[in-house]
């Protein structure tokens, strides 16, 4: 009987290393890697003007993430799931077609290490201004309540601390993985 494909799921607050993380995890497990601020980026650079992300995340970003699942391909997500919005909005529709693993990460002050991400990239995703960067970050200290600890997804989540390095070892973390997904059998 053929298995569901597999969601690595890597989620935390903005700046707690989901996104290198994931793409680890992608490159070791040799499956793709679906970023929501890349997707974000993509529909934004069609329209050529900034995107609503509330819109893109429900018309484009899980849209393709139930696509990928249904047409059985395996990948690992970074994204930001939200406490009391992602389970009905992101997660609900991932489970009938996908087998989910769901890893969250964490970091000592995850925001101060964004907005240090944010006020030195040069890359053409940059459309807000340092000012705007900054109250973006703030929104994002504001909502830490709904974003730092693990969703209650009926899953077991393993908690990634990012601080240096990564704690579980890397190693462990695929083993996590690979253990959640075949149930213990391979």
């Amino acid at each position: 009987m053929a298995r569901k494909p597999l969601i690595v799921y890597v989620s935390g607050a903005p700046g707690s290393g989901k996104t290198t993380l994931a793409r680890k995890i992608a490159q070791e497990l040799y499956i793709p890697q679906v970023s929501s601020d890349l997707v974000h980026g993509g529909v934004r650079f069609t329209e050529g003007k900034p995107n609503d992300r509330k819109v893109s995340l429900h018309n484009v970003f899980v849209p393709l993430l139930v696509e990928m699942a249904r047409k059985k391909i395996s990948f690992v997500v970074d994204h930001v799931l939200q406490r009391n919005l992602s389970e009905r909005d992101v997660v609900d529709k991932l489970t009938p077609y996908a087998t989910l693993v769901y890893i969250h990460t964490c970091t000592n002050d995850p925001i101060a290490r964004h907005l240090e991400r944010e006020l030195t990239r040069t890359d053409r995703g940059v459309i807000l201004s340092n000012q705007e960067r900054i109250e973006r970050s703030e929104y994002h200290r504001q909502n830490l309540s709904h974003t730092e600890h693990p969703l209650d997804l009926g899953i077991s989540p393993l908690e990634v601390d990012t601080t240096d390095g990564y704690q579980p070892v890397f190693a462990d973390i695929i083993a996590f993985i690979e253990n959640a997904y075949t149930g213990g059998r391979e």
